[in-house]
């Protein structure tokens, strides 16, 4: 009998554990102040990318081919970039789907004899992303809010705020120029 008894609580303790940890693992996972740091650290250099036409760390001084359509002089993206899928797929690495969708539309990529392309910019800002202080803000099921506060070169300091969305696994940045 007192074997019995023993085996219905070790099974009665096993289910329990079992029913707590499905639970835990059925809430998002938070977001930490340094992977919220990292996360748009590499969505700053996703977007100077795709805003560049090639992959910045790789090829630092890329040419691309220039031409003008509709009074306005665009870049051909790189092989990497050239068609929309494949820019899709490399920005959505770090953005949801409707940052994308908006960013590429706000910033006037175009397909241009079958190849992506891009308006001519100015290139960088000023930010130091790299020595940014997050500071989480807001936090809903799957969806956080940080402000950055971010050293300038110049010495100064500024205030970006940042809003992560959990899809599937991964925590992705809303807005496809919050970390410019």
């Amino acid at each position: 009998m007192k074997k019995l008894f023993v085996f219905l609580t070790a099974v009665m303790l096993m289910i329990s554990l079992q029913t707590t940890t499905l639970a835990a693992s059925k809430k998002p996972a938070d977001l930490t102040n340094k992977e919220a740091l990292h996360i748009a650290l590499d969505a700053r250099e996703h977007f100077w990318s795709a805003m560049s036409g090639y992959k910045i760390t790789e090829h630092p001084d890329y040419t691309l081919k220039t031409f003008t359509y509709k009074g306005m002089t665009y870049n051909y993206l790189s092989k990497t970039f050239d068609t929309k899928k494949k820019l899709n797929s490399y920005l959505s690495q770090v953005f949801t789907k409707k940052a994308i969708t908006h960013g590429l539309s706000d910033y006037q990529f175009i397909v241009h004899q079958g190849k992506m392309a891009v308006p001519v910019g100015d290139g960088d800002n000023l930010l130091n992303w790299e020595k940014a202080t997050p500071k989480l803000v807001s936090k809903k099921n799957t969806i956080r809010t940080y402000d950055f506060t971010v050293p300038t070169l110049d010495g100064r300091k500024v205030k970006r705020t940042v809003t992560y969305e959990k899809v599937q696994k991964h925590w992705k940045v809303t807005k496809i120029d919050a970390v410019i």
